[in-house]
């Protein structure tokens, strides 16, 4: 999973991180219409987000790759055109939004440590009918 984060992290870094680039990776997103008009940005202090930067990214893939593509840039959305590497990503991008759903459950007001040990029972015996079923390739609970 590492070299996935990194990857992404780094694909988000790049369009954030120069000023020039991300005034025109939104300008590009608005001439194309698109439902979103930017990418999240990941920080190792929010790191339960991470979940939410891999979702923004997978939904404007094929924006992202139009954008470097128009720069001459292909390299640094290699990722997102690798079929193996992206069949990776969109794993990895249905778990950490099944781990965002236990996060939000465990937070919240008025919450007992009864139920936030429910909380995480429940979520243990999800990993383990995940992982019956992919031993047997369902992938019903990773829609990507």
């Amino acid at each position: 999973m590492k070299p996935g984060l990194n990857a992404v992290v780094k694909l988000v870094n790049t369009i954030r991180s120069r000023g020039l680039t991300h005034r025109q990776f939104r300008d590009f997103l608005q001439s194309v219409q698109s439902e979103y008009s930017d990418v999240l940005y990941y920080t190792k202090v929010r790191w339960l987000s991470v979940g939410c930067v891999f979702e923004r990214v997978w939904q404007l893939k094929d924006d992202i790759v139009s954008f470097f593509h128009d720069k001459q840039c292909s390299v640094v959305c290699e990722m997102l055109e690798d079929t193996e590497r992206l069949s990776d990503f969109a794993f990895f991008t249905d778990l950490l939004c099944h781990m965002n759903n236990l996060n939000v459950k465990m937070q919240g007001k008025n919450q007992f440590i009864d139920d936030i040990w429910a909380h995480l029972k429940d979520f243990k015996q999800k990993l383990n009918l995940f992982a019956g079923q992919l031993a047997k390739n369902d992938l019903s609970h990773f829609s990507r």
